[in-house]
């Protein structure tokens, strides 16, 4: 190899290095902030899901179990509802279809703006509460919750921060 050829090859190294050093340095703080968002979120879905659970319970249906399908769709759910507050995706499609067609599907989304929302358990106690309070008073969205044919649930969270606070999307998806 000549010296030119030992140049360039070192030149291309580093710039590989460089860039693969960008990558990193980027990906670092979105999956931190996406922990954060998630253990600032943890504890009020599991209130959700009990509050649910207690309300089919009373109405003599069985509880509802957290399934990990749902609950990627919720994921993604709940990030399309912070954006734009619809059950219509951004693809044109509704909720439910990202659910199997054979299966029972429902989807409920709520939102709320808390101001000085830090993700203690106060701050997401307060937050279910006020949360599963809407759900209830929303004759569609109570029948979801209580519809005796669903057996699953997928339950996700989408904080976003904005003037007046930290606005909370949660995307609720129903199955069987």
């Amino acid at each position: 190899m000549n010296r030119r050829s030992a140049f360039l090859s070192t030149k291309f190294a580093f710039l590989l290095l460089l860039i693969a050093a960008v990558v990193i340095c980027t990906a670092i703080p979105m999956v931190l902030a996406d922990k954060k968002s998630r253990m600032a979120t943890t504890s009020m879905n599991d209130r959700l899901l009990d509050e649910i659970n207690d309300l089919r319970k009373s109405k003599g249906l069985k509880e509802l179990t957290i399934d990990s399908t749902l609950t990627t769709i919720a994921d993604t759910r709940s990030t399309e509802a912070s954006k734009k507050w619809s059950h219509e995706r951004p693809n044109g499609e509704q909720g439910t279809e990202m659910i199997s067609s054979d299966l029972w599907r429902g989807e409920n989304l709520s939102c709320v703006t808390y101001p000085g929302y830090k993700g203690s358990e106060k701050d997401q106690e307060k937050a279910a509460d006020t949360m599963f309070d809407n759900l209830v008073a929303s004759p569609a969205h109570y029948d979801n919750m209580v519809f005796k044919n669903y057996t699953k649930i997928g339950i996700s969270s989408e904080l976003t921060e904005t003037s007046d606070g930290t606005k909370i999307t949660v995307a609720y998806m129903f199955s069987n």
